[in-house]
């Protein structure tokens, strides 16, 4: 199902719960239940399992013309002309659409802001947020993807206590830009 794994994150139990990214989607892992709470998008109850996330997904997203009914013919498809292939994005399109996914995340306005107020503060952070945007470009990883992992870093935050909470999330970001050549080249 191409899920990754992104983190852990506590809860208010005590225990970690499971972050997995996938595309603009992400997941968390109830350590308790096992239950599958979606969280891009928001659904409101937890999933029994990921077999039931898939299935919600593929019928959310499947158009309507193509949901099961008594359809007419389909009109022929229009002739298209070769593909010359993807247009790639350059850094600073892809930064901004990173800092656009990030703005649509649930508190959207105030991760953008941290994530821009640590990339200007703090050197380790900055580096470290170019070198995954760098890596997600080359392996044509989406930009929702590299935001979830931001957002998966100041998750980190929470769990972590005195002056090296940026250097913390700056290695959770270079473990990010490590997870995706690894899971490129497997």
């Amino acid at each position: 199902m191409n899920w990754l794994d992104i983190g852990r994150v506590s809860n208010a139990d005590g225990g970690k719960d499971i972050l997995l990214a996938r595309n603009e989607r992400g997941a968390r892992i109830d350590w308790r239940t096992g239950e599958v709470w979606l969280m891009n998008p928001k659904v409101a109850e937890p999933f029994a399992d990921f077999l039931a996330v898939e299935r919600w997904l593929t019928l959310r997203e499947m158009p309507m013309a193509d949901k099961p009914a008594h359809a007419a013919p389909a009109p022929p498809e229009p002739e298209v002309a070769p593909d010359a292939g993807p247009v790639r994005d350059t850094f600073p399109a892809f930064q901004q659409k990173v800092d656009a996914c990030l703005a649509k995340a649930e508190g959207g306005q105030e991760l953008l802001e941290t994530k821009q107020a640590f990339e200007a503060g703090s050197e380790p952070y900055l580096e470290a947020s170019t070198e995954l945007s760098q890596t997600a470009l080359e392996f044509e990883v989406s930009p929702a993807m590299v935001a979830t992992f931001h957002i998966s870093a100041f998750a980190a935050l929470a769990e972590t206590a005195g002056a090296d909470k940026l250097e913390r999330v700056a290695a959770s970001l270079h473990a990010a830009a490590r997870q995706i050549r690894a899971s490129v080249a497997a």
